[in-house]
């Protein structure tokens, strides 16, 4: 059943239609999948051979047989290290190699929080702006033929906003052993442009999962950066982090432990969907021809790397851009790709908030985490963290009969996710919130994290206005907007704060709490006085007549 889903920008309310999680980057025999069409089509499951060694492994290992999953790494990070990482299960069920901790997987959309740092390793070095026209980078106008006055951006490819849809030209091009360059399926006249390639919305106003979006960021990185794109990414994240990772299967160092993906067929059946490799020897490294620019289908899900090493890169987003002395991110730049950029209800209710590329949620072990998930040809991934107690987890399964759950979260992730965040982390929402503003500043800051107001706050008669958004994300509430009734809410355990546009007044938990001026917008922005909010939470308040700040601190 769907439910009804909003998104505010720009002064516009609008509707949109959920999907599905679904990463569909992938044909079940593409050419990079390494399947041949004559793979075996019935693999039988296996009983695994793991011996458990505590009641850890007995409860995964359990959990595992119950859904016939083939094979999983997983990893639990802690501190800017790596205190669990264990495999179970198979990577390759014909040969029966074991899944290690060194495994590598393809990472489905993951990928997608790679490619947006190689982009944004190119914008903290000043070499375009976040609203930017993407057209003026990639030499020829790109325009939603329905909206043919407003421009595409880097923002918005970052925030599934862009209105570039997944069909049309680009699903044609994923099975193509020749694909067209990218201004053919984005220009008026080219061989495979298409209508179907473009939403029936203004761009930026409606969150739509693009992996095309990132195919394009892919292309984006190549045109500013004048490298190819798998080789930007091997010189400026993989090597210096010391991964064994690369968009290409070719690439890696250790190719005899990539994983096989596998799909269902039916009464405990398998059979290979990815990366099956039949002769065991490494692919040629595929020559590319086409001219900088036009790296378009990779980009959105095609790394491969095992948990060990994809902990590496998430160590250094929860540590602000660095791992083990090598940075590859500034802290700002971290710290904005983590915050809000859009809230609302997208893929059923799977997306609620991104920030660029980042997927936030509240649907895993009872904390807001932030990271990203993947899913293609029977693989499942996950990589999230908590940007406050600086743990987080990395999950990975190539296959199994698991079942999708309301959350949108499969029933093997959530139980393995949830039982390793029992294990080794504390209680859910044991962190104290310190939260500090400076009056005409352009940001605040959280525990030490920079949150961007998108726009500047506003000095009241009584209180700081500031974008809800960002009050969500610093205070740590649900936030959703009625677009039928102009309300906006606010919710935090048992309270409910609800704010009307035009309203002089915020309902908290029924009770009316007058204000000096009515809640308002600013440039689509819905503004809030954060005082007044911060108390309704039950926060403690200090201002700074001194010093022009305002500091909150909220317990658990």
């Amino acid at each position: 059943m769907f439910r009804r889903t909003f998104c505010l920008n720009n002064n516009r309310f609008t509707v949109i239609k959920p999907r599905k999680r679904q990463d569909p980057d992938y044909h079940d025999f593409d050419p990079e999948s390494a399947v041949a069409a004559d793979s075996p089509r019935d693999i039988l499951f296996k009983p695994y051979i793991n011996v458990p060694q505590n009641q850890l492994d007995a409860a995964i290992l359990a959990e595992m047989n119950s859904k016939k999953i083939v094979g999983v790494a997983a990893a639990f990070i802690r501190d800017n290290r790596v205190v669990w990482a264990n495999g179970y299960g198979w990577s390759d069920l014909e040969k029966e190699k074991l899944v290690t901790p060194d495994t590598i997987f393809r990472i489905a959309s993951i990928s997608k929080t790679i490619t947006a740092t190689a982009l944004m390793q190119l914008w903290e070095c000043g070499l375009f702006n976040l609203d930017d026209d993407i057209s003026i980078y990639l030499g020829y106008m790109v325009r939603n033929p329905k909206y043919p006055s407003a421009k595409i951006t880097f923002r918005m490819l970052l925030t599934h906003t862009s209105s570039i849809l997944d069909f049309g030209g680009y699903e044609q091009a994923l099975g193509s052993p020749q694909p067209p360059l990218l201004r053919d399926l984005l220009v008026p006249g080219g061989k495979a442009y298409s209508e179907k390639t473009w939403g029936d919305f203004l761009p930026g106003t409606q969150f739509v999962y693009s992996n095309f979006g990132f195919g394009i960021i892919g292309a984006l990185v190549e045109m500013i950066s004048g490298k190819r794109f798998n080789d930007y990414t091997i010189r400026h994240i993989f090597w210096p982090l010391g991964m064994d990772a690369g968009y290409n299967a070719a690439d890696i160092v250790n190719f005899h432990k990539i994983a096989v993906l596998y799909k269902t067929s039916g009464g405990g059946k398998f059979y290979p969907a990815c990366d099956y490799f039949q002769t065991g020897e490494r692919p040629a490294r595929k020559e590319y021809k086409l001219p900088l620019g036009n790296y378009y289908i990779g980009p959105a899900g095609a790394v491969r790397a095992s948990v060990l090493d994809l902990s590496k890169f998430m160590i250094a987003h929860m540590n602000g851009g660095l791992y083990g002395g090598v940075r590859i991110l500034q802290k700002h730049t971290a710290d904005l790709m983590h915050q809000m950029h859009w809230y609302g209800y997208g893929m059923e209710g799977f997306f609620r908030y991104i920030g660029l590329s980042f997927h936030i949620t509240d649907a895993l072990a009872e904390r807001r985490l932030t990271g990203h998930a993947g899913e293609a040809c029977g693989l499942v991934s996950d990589m999230y963290f908590d940007c406050d107690e600086k743990i987080g987890v990395i999950f990975m399964t190539n296959g199994g009969y698991y079942e999708f759950l309301s959350s949108g979260y499969t029933d093997i992730e959530e139980a393995v996710i949830n039982t390793l965040f029992k294990t080794f982390a504390g209680p859910p929402g044991s962190t104290i919130r310190v939260i500090t503003t400076i009056l005409n500043d352009n940001k605040i800051l959280v525990n030490g994290r920079i949150i961007f107001y998108p726009v500047l706050p506003d000095l009241g008669m009584e209180d700081l206005y500031v974008p809800a958004i960002t009050i969500a994300d610093a205070l740590e509430t649900t936030i959703e907007f009625d677009k039928e009734i102009d309300m906006l809410i606010l919710t935090k355990g048992v309270t409910v704060i609800r704010a009307k546009i035009g309203d002089a007044r915020l309902e908290a938990n029924h009770n009316t709490i007058a204000l000096s001026s009515q809640i308002y917008l600013k440039h689509g922005f819905v503004m809030l006085p954060l005082i007044i909010v911060s108390k309704l939470l039950d926060a403690c308040v200090y201002c700074n007549p001194v010093m022009n700040e305002i500091n909150i601190t909220l317990r658990p």
